[in-house]
Order: structure tokens, then C-alpha cells, then sequence
């Protein structure tokens, strides 16, 4: 039996460092992720440290925060770091150093440089003893690559618990499987907590990447559902015991990853979990609601994965309603509308949208109640829930207005029980969700039942529903008596005199308005009060044929947002006025807003529009009747209509013979379509007025008109769309009838319309949102409505466009710059005139004519760029114009400008170069030919601006070859093989002037470059250009291969392989060919082409010598070369082995004929220059 001090003995060697055991050291040293064993533990720290800096040199040229590490893991003390000899202190402060080292390289764990920088780390730092967790957690996502492996090889034998399940793949140094890692996380509560902490590390230190969050999410999305089906064994307080045990292990996690808003990629696989919790356990309301509130909580950018798990979360809810943050939360998502029509498709969306519902009748009163009250219709109208839930929805908006103790009337600010009444009339008028809601009517409770049917009464939809038993005529009279006295009381506030307001469609505010559209509200509930109403002094109704007031107060009602029994009044007042009296004058003023009614989304609207116009028909009809047809009428409304202004003086009014066809032949025919379909009006229009229908087959019961009543309907319906004051009239009329109709004869619509973009613009978007507000319009859809008008055939609105975005005074409209960007795009293609627009767009995206606060404009500007199509002449003009970078501003001589760095001064010039440069690489679908001498120009600055600041662009000189070579591969330049090397197809007639590439250029490119990236895209540039212009490199060709011989031959990787084999077979030919031109020269040029590859012959990857120098020789022909390079080979490396077993190889690969020549012609040589030596 060991005795305690044996005991306490084993465990001191058990932790021992082994400080003087030489022999544990050497295998401790061995240890490493790149080399064997054998090699690493020859290796001595020096060349370690070179070899592993290099690779973090690289990494900082992918990530700069790597350079953070330069003053303690790699600097030069750290080759003399000992772990065994620091404090704890010392050791803690380091691994928080190496941990997050490896936080920030797990993302490039797959790249060479980045195993370079970690072989440094275990080699000096040993970090896989003691970082052991730390270092296996960051190699656990890519467990199936061959890395893992490596790692594996090098772990101690003492690990952390959490990790005892890679004990026989340690074994075997085989990758686990991930089910086993999934199992592992389900039953390894270390494990478990080990994982989730240091992604949330990670996540916390704002270093993760997708590889480690997409592996984690499934991970643990797996772990817990198998820890979810263990937890139902058992008996149920068991099995509850288990739930919550899972619960409080994984919520502190969540918590904090739903808290961070920069990790998007932790929060969707937080969501995940959230999604199986809640459908594996039976959680309380109060969890739901505080797992929702989560959700929600700082979600920017993720809100569609986070509208699932909230579909998910809601489904098993019992409470109907949504917390007051989710609700919050969800109505300021921008497209909430589509994006719950989207997850439809695909989830049961429908508890949400009636929750969503709920909330918005909660908040009905407060600001933004019309755009909640729209969403509400679109949600309806999708019809995203059963008939069930439709009906529970109905009955709450109902309860509230039986709860609702407002008075229904104007409310400059927003009457709640006006427009949901108004919602809910609309509802049942739909085509899409009108039947569901009429039939939800008979299901309801009696009391919420009366006040629905009370509201049907004001329809046309009572068919199907049964009236109620009884009627109780005495609360009917009560209602009415009520009515009369609130009638009576409104009619007292009305103001006395009027007499200087002659219209109530004026530019200009009217004073009276309100209080008669308040009066009107009232008045329309009951027959007798509306008949006063119309009687009323104030509206001045015996004087309706000889001014427009009266009329011009019943089209601002029914252009507006009031509730729609109250526009349906309106306009059935104007019918009966005209039906009952005799027109003496023309009432052209009232058509285009009756074509406005006819367009309205509400049945009710347009059946009594084609009431209307039945009436006008009929008076029309018996003026005409009486021998009256050539007499003109005067029009109602000249000169007065929109006040006493230029408005009222602009409209173009139309003959009496044309209004009465207008009527006749373009509206009566019709009608009954008209009352059928809201866009029907719409294309009735555009086809009258659209000019290709001359000469053509017209559609069944369609006749042609002619082309001066057309150009005059045109002319007049657009100048009441300019001057009236409704901008619903605007939008309704412009989008869908007007601006589809390009021109009728000679007259545009666009030059005629052109005054409402310059005046949208003018106005500004504050403006605009207030008067959209007023009339609850969208004001991006309004915007979007005027952009449309531009067209890319008339140069004066697109030049209005145009002045208004480089204007540097507009910084505060982003709806505006947001809309004129996007029309501008859409024209973009079909401009004839691109050049100035483009030059202007580019300016604002580099931001010279943007100010610093603008983003909006410069970030429009930058995407319209990047999504339009640019033609050869712009993007040569773009080039022609980039500034130069190589001239200094000050004179000193040339050492003080290479000490001198200008970066600050020249940011602006930068960005626009580099800018340019992607537009053209990204363009470069065609063969841009004239765009490469720009290219070689830009080029030429940048090796200038190289020199004199000492910064180099590397990212754009590889968007300036990338893009030249794309030229060249697009004009159908490419190479051939002719078995002797690589050729341009002779077909290909393609010219490159001189000028157009500057091949010393690309020369100092590829000898000063230090990026691996710029020097092989230059080199396959020139191979191009060697095989289609050879003349052109000729005179700089050797500086090439002396580049190649000393660089790019001692790369192992297998672009550099193609780089070089690409150079080889265009480049040689055409140098031998020179060569054998000449009288002396092809011997010693070709000796000195042979010694580039000579010279880096010990440098060259030894499975790679053989088919680089046999492809050489081949290249340049076997009897010209091979003796040639033999004794250069011998003469360099004279007592090499491995030269001389090379040579031999190399000779094996040619028949016996050409050895025995070869072996001539060296004997020949040497004889020769022994008789010379004497």
C-alpha cells in the first residue's frame, strides 16, 4: 500500500514541469501543429519565430486587429518567454492575451497564415496545456477538417473533464463525428457550460464569425431537445423538476445573447432555442410574455427570423393580447405588413395578427392611429386568419366603439370612433374579406351584433342578415332627438359671414371648413337634418349655378378621409341638386372628382358616383334637347375654383360639345363596370386617351375619338391635377391613368405634369408629410406618384431631377432623395444623354457634393451606381477624370517627398479612384477596350503615389489589373494551345496601342509589390498581352522572370503554379522568337533566361522541379535548350546530389536520340573550352 508520501511524491511528478529532464523538454518542444515530431524538435526558436511572424504579418493584412498582438505575442521578447518561470499573476494576464487571440483567429482557422501565427503560440506559449479548453473550443467548429487532427496529436494527457469524450479519437487521431459532439452537449454539463460561455466570450469581445454561431445554434438547438425528451420520464413532478432544470441552465444564456444587438447570428440561434423550448415544455404566461419581450428587445436587423420565433411563442400563449413592448416593437418594423403576409405562407400566423389587432384597439387614441388603422385593413384584407378569429377580431373593434364616448365629428387631430367605423364599413365592402366579415355579423352576441348591423344599415350588405326580433322605435326616436339637438347646437358655431371664400378648393386655408365638415358629420345621420344642412345660408345654395362654394364644399368631402356614409351623402346631395334643378351653366369642374369617386376602393362611393353622373348626363342631355347645343354655357368655377390666383387662371377648361361627349360616350357606356372595379375607370381612360389606338382595332363597344378632343381631355385633366389643393386627387389620378399615357398628337404628358415634380421638390418633405397627414395619405407613396412622371425622353425633367440632388442645400429629405434616386435609376437605361447625370451621381458618392451629414445622399447615390448599367463612355469619362495622385504640393526634393505621407490630404481622391475602379470591374460585361489606356493611366498613379507617400494600394491596383484583363478576356482574347506554348488565336483582330498599356508599369508592379495577390494578377496580365501584342513587353520581359525565378517559384501553392506555368507559356515563345530574329543574341539572351530558373532551382518545391523545368525546356525546344540548361545547372550547383539526380530524371523524359545529341553537343562544349584553356 503506498504510503502518504509516496502519495504526495506522484503528485508533484503528476505537475511537475520537468525543468530538468532534457529528454521531456525535446518531446514537449515537439509538439507542434505544422511539423513532425522529428522535425519540430530540431528546430530552435529563431526560425520559428520567422517562420510563425510571417504568418501574422499576413493576418494583419487581412484583419488589422491582429496588429494589437505586435508588443506582447509576437514581438521580439516573446522569444524569450518561459511560462514555467512567471507568476500566476503573470500567466493570467497572458491567457487572457491568448484567448483572445484565438477569439479573433478562429474565423481563419482554414488558412495557412493563421496556423503559422498558432504554431507560434504552442510552440512558445504551449498553449494546448495551458489553454487546453480555450484552444480545443476554438478548433471544435471545423472538428471535420484535417486540423483537428493535428490538434488532437499535441493535447496533453491532462484535460479538463468537459473533454473526455475525445479520448479515443485522440487515441486514433481521428475527427469526431458531430453527432458525437451533439450527444456530448446533451449529457456533459461541463461541456455544455464550457461551449455556451465561450461563444458568449467571443460574442462579448465583438470577434465572432459565422462558422463558430451557425455550428453552436445547431449544437445546442440539438443538446436541448434531447435534454427536453429525457426530461418526460418519469412521474409529472418529476418531469417538471427536469423542465425547469433545463430551463435555468440554458435562460442565463440567453438573456445575455439576446442582449447583444452587434451579434445577429447569436440572436437567430437564440431565437432557435427559444422556438424548441417553448414547443417542448409547457411554459407559464408569464415566461412566454417575458421570452417575448426578449425576442423584441433590440432585434434591429433580424426582425423576420425574430417574427418566427414570435409566431411560434404566440401559438402557445392563452392570452389573446401581446405585451405592450412586442406590440411596440412590432408596428415600428417598417414592411410589417408584407413580412406577415410572407410568413403566412409558411407559419400560423394568424394568433399574431389578431393579437397585433388587439393591441392596436388598445392604442387606438394615441398618435399614429391612421397608419395603425391601415396596417389593421392590409392584415384583414390578406386574410391571414379563419373566419373564427376574424369574427373575435370584429367583436373587439365593436366593443370599443360601444366603449367609445367621443363624439363622432372632425378631430383636427384623429376621430378613433369615425375611423374605425369608417374600417369597418370598408371591410365589409371588400372584395377580399367582405364576405367573412358580413357573415362573422350573425355569429356575434346580440348586443355586438345591433351595433354592427346598425352600421350595415349605411350599406348595401343587409342581404343574408337577419333584422333583429324586435325594433325599439322609441330609443330610434331617442337617437334621432339627439341627433336634431347636437344638429342644432353645431349649427350656432358656424360662422356668420363668407363672403370673401368663393371656393373651398382654394390654395388657402378656409376658416368656415371645419366647423361645416363638423356640422356636415352630424347632419348626414338623418334625413331631415342633412335637408336643413343643404339649407343653411352659409352654404349659400340658391347662388350653386353662379358660384362654386356650395358645390366645392361636397367635393372636399368626398376627396377626403371622412367616414365613408358621410362622402356617400355628399355626393348624393350634388345628385339630387341636380336632378331637381335645371343646369343653366357648366359643371365640367365637378368630372375629375367624380372620376376620383369612381376610382375609390368602396362600392358604396362608386355606386353613387354613377348616380351622379347619370344626373349630369340627364341635365347635359336636356340642355342639349332644347336647341342649345351650340350655344356656350359660362362654366362654373372660372377663375374661381382654386381661389383668386394664378391656380384658377391655369386651368384649361374644355368646350361644352366635349363635356357633353366626355359624359356621353367615355362615362355612361360604362358605368356599370365602373361601379364593379375600382381600376376600371383607370383603364377606360388611358385607352380613350392613348394615342396608339389611332388606326387600330379598337376592343368590343370602344370607339376611336378624335385626336384634338383627346389632346384637350389631356390638357385638362392634367391642369386640374396641378392646381387642386387635393392631394389625394394627385395620387389617385397621376399613377394610374395620367402618366400612362405618354403623349395624344404633340402634347406630352410629361412636360405638362413637370410643374408638380418641381413644386413636390420645392415644397420639401416636412411640408409634404403635413399635408399627406391631413388627407392620411402615404407620403412615399404620394412622392413615388410624382417621381413617376419623369421620363427618360424629356431631358427637362430629368435635368430638374437632376439640379435637385446636387444640390448641396437639400440634406433633410430623405423620402424625396430616397424617391428621385430610384427614378433615376429606372430612366438611367433608356437616357440618351448618360455622361452628365453619371458625373454628377459619382460626385455625390464620393461626397463632394454631399455635406458630412447627408449619408442619405451619398449612400443612394453609391447603390445607384452599383445597380445601373454604365456603357463604355462613362465609365471612360469617369476614368479620364480621376485625379492625380502623384504630384506633391510642395517642391522639396525627392527624399523629403518619399518621407512625406499625404493619405489625409489625398482621402478624397482616394475614394474616388477606388470607387471608379469597382464600378469598372464590376461593369466590365462587354469589351471595354478604349477603357485600358484610363486603366494604365491610373495605374501609372498609383506606382507615383507609391513612391512619394510610401503607402501602397494594393486593393486598387488589383481592381485596375483584374479589370484589364477582364477587358481582355471579354474582346475574346484568349490564349490557345499550340503544344509549344500558348497563343493568341490568330483570328481575333484585336489592336492595343502602345499607350494603352504601359507594360514598365506592370514591370515595377510585379518586382516592388509586396502583396503575393498584385504581383500573380500582373504576371497573368502580361501573359495576355504576350500573346496579343508581344511587342509590347519585349524590352522589359527579363526583369519578369528574374522575379519569378527569385519569388514566385519558392511558393507551394497551386496558383502560384498556374501563375507561373500561364507566364511561361505565353511569354517564352514570344522572347525566342525575338531572339531568333537576331544576328548574336539568341544564345546569350536565352542563357540569361535560362539562369532566372537556374538560380531558383534549390528554391523550387521538389515534387514540382521536374514538370517546371520539362515544360521549359519543351517551351523553348529540347535541342536548343536542354544542353544549355544542363551545364548551367552543373556549373551553379556543381557538387549536388539532388542537381545531379535531377538532371538525370530530366533527361529520362526525352528519347535516346535526344539524350545522345544533349550529351554531344555538352562534350562538344567542354572539349571546345579545354583547347581555349590550354
Amino acid at each position: 500500500m503506498a504510503t502518504s508520501l509516496a502519495l504526495q511524491l506522484a503528485q508533484i511528478r503528476a505537475h511537475s514541469t520537468n525543468s530538468l529532464d532534457l529528454k521531456a523538454q525535446k518531446k514537449a518542444h515537439s509538439k507542434s501543429l505544422l511539423f513532425s515530431p522529428d522535425h519540430a524538435a530540431n528546430q530552435d526558436y529563431e526560425t520559428l519565430y520567422l517562420i510563425c511572424q510571417e504568418g501574422w504579418q499576413e493576418l494583419c493584412q487581412l484583419d488589422p486587429r491582429f496588429l494589437s498582438f505586435a508588443g506582447n505575442l509576437f514581438s521580439e521578447q516573446s522569444k524569450q518567454e518561459d511560462r514555467t518561470q512567471m507568476t500566476s499573476a503573470q500567466n493570467e494576464s497572458l491567457d487572457n492575451v491568448l484567448e483572445d487571440f484565438m477569439a479573433l483567429v478562429g474565423a481563419r482557422l482554414l488558412l495557412k497564415p493563421a496556423l503559422k501565427a498558432l504554431e507560434w503560440l504552442v510552440r512558445r506559449f504551449r498553449i494546448h496545456e495551458y489553454n487546453t479548453a480555450c484552444m480545443i473550443l476554438t478548433f471544435l467548429p471545423y472538428h471535420a477538417s484535417s486540423i483537428f487532427s493535428n490538434l488532437l496529436a499535441i493535447l496533453p494527457e491532462r484535460r479538463p473533464p468537459a473533454f473526455k469524450f475525445l479520448q479515443p479519437y485522440i487515441e486514433s487521431l481521428t475527427c469526431p463525428p458531430r453527432h458525437v459532439v451533439a450527444h456530448t452537449a446533451g449529457r456533459n454539463h461541463d461541456f455544455f457550460v464550457a461551449f455556451n460561455a465561450y461563444t458568449l466570450k467571443v460574442c462579448r469581445s465583438q470577434q465572432q464569425y459565422s462558422t463558430l454561431l451557425s455550428f453552436w445554434s445547431s449544437i445546442v438547438c440539438e443538446a436541448i431537445s434531447s435534454m427536453l425528451d429525457r426530461s418526460r420520464l418519469g412521474r409529472l413532478e418529476l418531469q417538471k423538476q427536469n423542465q425547469e432544470d433545463v430551463l435555468r441552465r440554458i435562460m442565463p444564456f440567453l438573456v445575455e445573447g439576446l442582449a447583444m444587438r452587434h451579434s445577429p447570428d447569436l440572436r437567430v440561434g437564440c431565437y432557435m432555442i427559444l422556438t424548441i423550448l417553448s414547443s417542448k415544455t409547457d411554459l407559464s404566461e408569464e415566461l412566454l410574455t417575458s421570452m417575448m419581450e426578449m425576442v423584441v428587445h433590440k432585434w434591429d436587423g433580424v426582425t423576420h427570423a425574430g417574427l418566427i420565433c414570435l409566431v411560434v411563442l404566440v401559438q402557445h400563449k392563452q392570452g389573446l393580447a401581446l405585451p405592450k413592448k412586442v406590440h411596440k416593437a412590432l408596428v415600428a418594423i417598417e414592411h410589417l405588413a408584407d413580412d406577415l403576409v410572407l410568413l403566412g405562407q409558411s407559419y400560423k400566423v394568424e394568433k399574431l395578427v389578431l393579437g397585433l389587432i388587439l393591441g392596436i384597439l388598445k392604442r387606438l387614441g394615441k398618435a399614429g392611429g391612421a397608419d395603425q388603422l391601415r396596417l389593421m385593413r392590409f392584415l384583414f384584407e390578406a386574410n391571414l386568419m379563419r373566419p373564427k378569429l376574424v369574427e373575435a377580431a370584429l367583436t373587439s373593434m365593436l366593443r370599443f366603439l360601444q366603449d367609445t364616448t367621443s363624439t363622432p365629428g372632425l378631430n383636427s387631430d384623429f376621430d378613433s370612433q369615425s375611423a374605425l367605423s369608417d374600417l369597418i364599413l370598408c371591410l365589409a365592402d371588400s372584395e377580399a374579406v367582405g364576405p367573412v366579415v358580413r357573415a362573422a355579423f350573425t355569429d356575434m352576441e346580440d348586443t355586438t351584433r345591433q351595433i354592427g348591423l346598425d352600421l350595415l344599415k349605411k350599406s348595401a350588405y343587409l342581404e343574408g342578415i337577419p333584422e333583429s326580433p324586435e325594433e325599439d322605435i322609441e330609443m330610434q326616436d331617442a337617437a334621432d332627438a339627439s341627433v336634431t339637438e347636437l344638429f342644432d347646437d353645431l349649427v350656432e358655431r358656424i360662422p356668420a359671414q363668407t363672403a370673401f371664400e368663393m371656393s373651398l378648393l382654394s390654395q388657402s386655408q378656409s376658416y368656415i371648413f371645419p366647423s361645416l365638415a363638423e356640422t356636415f358629420l352630424v347632419a348626414c345621420r338623418s334625413e331631415t337634418t342633412l335637408v336643413a344642412f343643404t339649407e343653411l345660408p352659409v352654404l349659400r345654395k340658391s347662388l350653386a349655378m353662379t358660384e362654386p362654394f356650395f358645390v366645392s364644399f361636397f367635393i372636399r368631402i368626398w376627396c377626403s378621409h371622412y367616414p365613408i356614409p358621410a362622402r356617400v351623402a355628399a355626393i348624393k346631395v350634388l345628385s339630387n341638386h341636380f336632378v331637381t334643378e335645371k343646369l343653366v351653366v357648366d359643371v365640367q369642374v365637378l368630372l375629375p372628382y367624380i372620376l376620383h369617386a369612381l376610382a375609390d376602393p368602396s362600392l358604396l362611393i362608386r355606386r353613387a358616383a354613377t348616380e351622379l353622373v347619370l344626373a349630369l348626363v340627364s341635365s347635359y342631355g336636356a340642355v342639349s334637347s332644347h336647341g342649345s347645343q351650340g350655344q356656350e354655357l359660362s362654366v362654373l368655377g372660372k377663375g374661381q375654383i382654386y381661389g383668386q390666383g394664378k391656380e384658377s387662371d391655369a386651368i384649361s377648361w374644355l368646350p361644352w360639345q366635349s363635356v357633353t361627349v366626355f359624359l356621353r360616350e367615355w362615362l355612361a357606356p360604362h358605368l356599370e363596370e365602373f361601379r364593379l372595379h375600382a381600376d376600371q375607370i383607370g383603364r377606360s381612360i388611358v385607352g380613350n386617351l392613348s394615342a396608339d389606338m389611332e388606326g387600330k382595332d379598337t376592343e368590343k363597344g370602344q370607339q376611336r375619338f378624335k385626336k384634338s378632343l383627346r389632346a384637350s381631355i389631356l390638357t385638362w385633366l392634367c391642369s386640374h391635377v396641378i392646381n387642386t389643393p387635393m392631394r389625394a386627387l394627385k395620387a389617385r389620378l397621376l399613377l394610374p391613368v395620367i402618366t400612362r399615357v405618354s403623349h395624344v398628337g404633340h402634347i406630352t404628358t410629361v412636360s405638362l405634369l413637370t410643374p408638380i415634380i418641381a413644386e413636390t421638390l420645392t415644397r420639401g418633405q416636412s411640408s409634404l408629410e403635413r399635408d399627406c397627414e391631413v388627407e392620411h395619405l402615404d407620403p412615399s407613396h404620394y412622392i413615388d406618384c410624382v417621381m413617376d412622371i419623369a421620363r427618360s425622353d424629356d431631358q427637362g425633367s430629368v435635368k430638374l431631377l437632376q439640379d435637385w440632388i446636387s444640390n448641396v442645400q437639400i440634406t433633410a429629405d430623405p423620402l424625396l432623395q430616397v424617391a428621385v434616386f430610384h427614378r433615376l435609376r429606372s430612366l438611367w437605361p433608356l437616357l440618351k444623354q448618360q455622361m452628365p447625370l453619371g458625373k454628377t451621381i459619382l460626385d455625390l458618392a464620393v461626397g463632394q457634393l454631399a455635406s458630412h451629414s447627408n449619408s442619405v445622399k451619398q449612400r443612394e447615390a453609391l447603390d445607384t451606381l452599383r445597380n445601373i448599367e454604365l456603357s463604355c463612355d462613362v465609365l471612360q469619362s469617369f476614368l479620364q477624370e480621376c485625379p492625380s495622385l502623384s504630384e506633391s504640393g510642395s517642391k522639396s526634393g525627392a527624399k523629403r517627398r518619399r518621407t512625406t505621407s499625404p493619405p489625409e490630404d489625398r482621402g478624397e481622391d482616394i475614394r474616388r479612384i477606388g470607387l471608379v475602379l469597382e464600378l469598372v470591374e464590376s461593369s466590365v460585361t462587354k469589351a471595354h477596350l478604349p477603357l485600358l489606356g484610363g486603366l494604365s493611366r491610373v495605374m501609372a498613379e498609383l506606382q507615383g503615389y507609391k513612391q512619394l507617400s510610401g503607402i501602397e494600394l494594393h486593393y486598387l491596383e488589383l481592381l485596375a489589373l483584374n479589370s484589364m484583363r477582364a477587358i481582355l478576356d471579354q474582346a475574346g482574347v484568349r490564349p490557345v494551345s499550340t503544344g509549344v506554348g500558348t497563343f493568341a488565336d490568330p483570328s481575333q483582330n484585336v489592336q492595343i496601342a502602345r499607350n494603352d498599356v504601359r507594360v514598365d508599369v506592370l514591370v515595377d508592379c510585379i518586382r516592388n509589390s509586396t502583396d503575393p495577390q498584385v504581383q500573380q494578377s500582373a504576371l497573368l496580365l502580361v501573359s495576355v498581352l504576350a500573346s496579343i501584342a508581344p511587342e509590347l513587353i519585349l524590352h522589359d520581359v527579363m526583369p519578369i522572370f528574374t522575379f519569378v525565378g527569385s519569388s514566385l517559384m519558392k511558393r507551394t501553392d497551386e496558383y502560384s503554379t498556374y501563375v507561373v506555368k500561364q507566364t511561361m507559356d505565353s511569354v517564352i515563345p514570344r522572347i525566342m522568337d525575338s531572339l531568333r530574329k537576331r544576328r548574336n543574341g539568341s544564345m546569350s539572351g536565352m542563357s540569361e533566361l535560362l539562369l532566372s530558373f537556374v538560380a531558383a532551382f534549390e528554391h523550387v518545391p521538389v515534387d514540382r522541379r521536374l514538370t517546371l523545368f520539362r515544360s521549359l525546356v519543351e517551351i523553348i525546344g529540347v535541342d536548343e535548350c536542354l544542353f544549355a540548361l544542363l551545364l548551367l545547372l552543373h556549373h551553379k550547383l556543381p557538387n549536388s546530389k539532388e542537381a545531379l539526380q535531377f538532371s538525370i530524371s530530366l533527361m529520362d523524359c526525352y528519347g535516346a536520340e535526344s539524350q545522345l545529341q544533349v550529351g554531344l553537343t555538352i562534350l562538344a562544349g567542354e572539349w571546345s573550352r579545354w583547347l581555349t584553356n590550354g
